[in-house]
């Protein structure tokens, strides 16, 4: 039978303090590696025990305005956490957690935005709860500032696009009295002939009256040729108003017939000139686009091919080239040629710019080639171009062509 001898007592009781001394030794050197493992840690980490903080990293006591750990072991989490979240809080604090967001206090009453992520772990039979902190303040104050400044981006672009609508307007607007101008010019070279022939008819039939020999045949023909050139000079002023007038709309039309038509309204001014015009296109190029604004475009190359050659060629032979052709996946192309010497190479990137002019503020606006690009790239969906020749320059428009 054993019996516990005094000795046998002590050395027992000198086992249990040795574990004891262990015990404790281990657990405390287990807490001095997790407060380090803590605090290694980017993120606020606070670890909670029936809603009561028992430890805390030094980046949560940061975020939380804390001076010392001391100060805030003990205290309850709800402590921490803003009015608005506190429900929230109290739904996620007894099970893991995905991360959210909530409002979260600091000591001195201020409270911030944060990301939390919960995770319940058990040790030596105690359940703790360890809770991840990030603070979004920063974060929360460039989402803010981003926000403001595409705002305000939002608004600089608006206001620059209608600055660019309006600055457009006006543009179109200059070049609409320039074409005004263009088109009294027109229509002085069309009326020139039938002005003429109406002076000669006053001139017959006051001629006739004085020696008498006005008779009512003699009458009735003085009045019909004097409507017909009376007549072919109101349709020459409808023509002209027609083809000015800008397009509302879309239309499907004919490149060659809309080019004749131009060519025919051009040619008494170029001819005048001594400009040789000669015209040559396909049948069947058919666009869906502003034949009207085509057609001003076409007239704006004409000047200033008109120009160039009356400022180079001097007594040589001027001719300005107009030709519409297709090419493959239905593209139209309507070059415009020029034996005018070409154009500076310096003077090249820069034509159809608006107000670019090599001719003097006296000679030209600087508006008509920049007007033809707005209008064959922006408003016909086009593609201008231009090159040098040999003898001088070809304006080259694409256009994409109708099926026929």
């Amino acid at each position: 039978m054993f019996s516990l001898t005094p000795f046998t007592i002590l050395l027992f009781l000198a086992l249990a303090l040795f574990v004891g001394f262990m015990w404790s030794y281990l657990r405390l050197k287990q807490h001095q590696k997790f407060k380090q493992l803590i605090d290694f840690a980017i993120e606020g980490l606070v670890v909670s025990h029936k809603g009561r903080i028992v430890e805390i990293n030094e980046q949560a006591l940061k975020l939380f305005g804390g001076e010392s750990k001391e100060e805030m072991l003990g205290k309850s989490m709800v402590d921490f956490v803003a009015a608005t979240s506190k429900k929230l809080i109290r739904e996620k604090s007894m099970k893991n957690t995905g991360i959210y967001e909530c409002m979260l206090l600091r000591k001195d009453g201020s409270s911030f935005p944060a990301l939390v992520k919960g995770s319940i772990v058990r040790s030596v039979g105690k359940t703790m709860r360890i809770s991840a902190v990030i603070d979004l303040s920063e974060l929360k104050e460039t989402q803010y500032a981003l926000q403001t400044l595409n705002r305000t981006l939002e608004n600089q672009v608006q206001e620059q696009i209608e600055k660019n609508r309006q600055q457009e307007m006006m543009l179109f607007q200059q070049s609409r009295h320039a074409q005004m101008g263009e088109m009294i010019s027109m229509i002085a070279h069309q009326w020139r002939q039938p002005l003429n022939v109406l002076s000669l008819l006053a001139q017959n039939i006051a001629f006739k009256y004085k020696l008498q020999k006005l008779d009512d045949t003699i009458m009735d023909e003085f009045k019909e040729d004097s409507m017909r050139q009376i007549l072919q000079m109101s349709k020459t002023i409808d023509d002209f108003r027609d083809f000015f007038k800008p397009d509302k709309s879309q239309k499907v039309f004919d490149v060659k017939q809309q080019l004749a038509h131009t060519v025919e309204m051009v040619k008494p001014i170029v001819s005048a000139h001594g400009i040789e015009l000669s015209f040559v296109a396909e049948e069947g190029l058919h666009v869906k686009s502003f034949p009207n604004e085509f057609g001003q475009s076409i007239i704006n190359i004409f000047n200033n091919a008109k120009d160039v050659l009356l400022e180079s060629c001097g007594d040589h032979a001027k001719q300005i080239i107009v030709e519409a052709k297709r090419e493959e996946h239905d593209t139209i192309i309507v070059s415009i040629e020029d034996n005018g010497g070409g154009i500076d190479t310096l003077v090249m990137p820069y034509i159809f710019e608006p107000y670019f002019s090599t001719k003097g503020s006296q000679n030209g606006t600087g508006l008509g080639l920049y007007m033809t690009k707005i209008i064959v790239e922006e408003h016909m969906n086009g593609r201008i171009r231009v090159a040098n020749t040999a003898s001088g320059a070809r304006f080259e428009i694409i256009l994409q062509g109708l099926v026929s």
